[in-house]
């Protein structure tokens, strides 16, 4: 009896113990290459760069905790300028872009993020200049000649409900460009033309500004945690960014 006792208390070790976890925590660490936390500063703490501040003020995030997320009003033409990084362009045409939004309104166009100048070079632009209800990332080669994904007006796009956060997700893998909105995949996808390709402009990277060809449109709302990755983000690492 004693040999079967032990017997049983070793096939019960080995089951706890030697077992691998069925469920692992989905990897969104693995090719993060900027980070912008926006925790009431403006640091980049992938790359340890600070950003320029310009009329921005610290405001809560989705969690509703003070001081964890950036306002940014259109009226003073707030934004955060990082300059230019190498992480922040995406000349691989493999990326995925997240963050959060909280838009106050859709009266007039704004950007949540761009790597572009007015008058060129140009790289991509997260704006509503489309249609003011309507998000989607301008992206270009250098000279702003057509689009490096899709064709104007660009079928990757979300409509966000006002004074809501929202989490954007767009995510590219070399043959086309989709969004996802809250962790849910959108239905417009908007496919790589051949012989368009990013490059690595010395444009900066802007938080809360950004826009097309000539002008600069300023974000009007909140900001969160903004991340560039340079791969692919499944759709369960997505869900997951979403219960962060």
């Amino acid at each position: 009896m004693k040999i079967k006792s032990h017997f049983i208390w070793l096939i019960l070790i080995i089951q706890l113990f030697g077992c691998k976890k069925d469920n692992p925590m989905p990897d969104i660490t693995t090719g993060l290459v900027a980070f912008f936390p926006l925790n009431g500063s403006a640091y980049d703490s992938v790359n340890n760069i600070y950003g320029i501040i310009h009329s921005v003020t610290s405001t809560k995030n989705r969690n509703n905790i003070n001081g964890m997320a950036m306002n940014f009003s259109r009226t003073d033409s707030s934004f955060i300028n990082f300059n230019d990084h190498i992480n922040y362009s995406l000349i691989s045409k493999v990326f995925t872009i997240n963050c959060w939004v909280n838009p106050i309104d859709s009266i007039e166009t704004g950007a949540v993020l761009s790597k572009r100048n007015p008058g060129g070079p140009f790289e991509y632009s997260l704006d509503n200049h489309f249609s003011h209800s309507v998000f989607n990332l301008d992206n270009w080669p250098y000279d702003g000649n057509g689009s490096v994904y899709g064709i104007d007006p660009l079928k990757a796009s979300l409509t966000l409900k006002l004074n809501e956060w929202h989490m954007i997700t767009y995510v590219a893998d070399g043959s086309s460009l989709k969004v996802y909105t809250d962790g849910i995949l959108q239905t417009g996808i908007d496919n790589y033309n051949a012989g368009k390709d990013f490059n690595d402009t010395d444009a900066s990277f802007m938080i809360g500004v950004g826009g097309p060809w000539g002008v600069n449109f300023y974000f009007n709302g909140a900001i969160d945690d903004v991340k560039i990755y340079n791969r692919v983000l499944s759709e369960e690492q997505v869900k997951y960014l979403m219960q962060k």
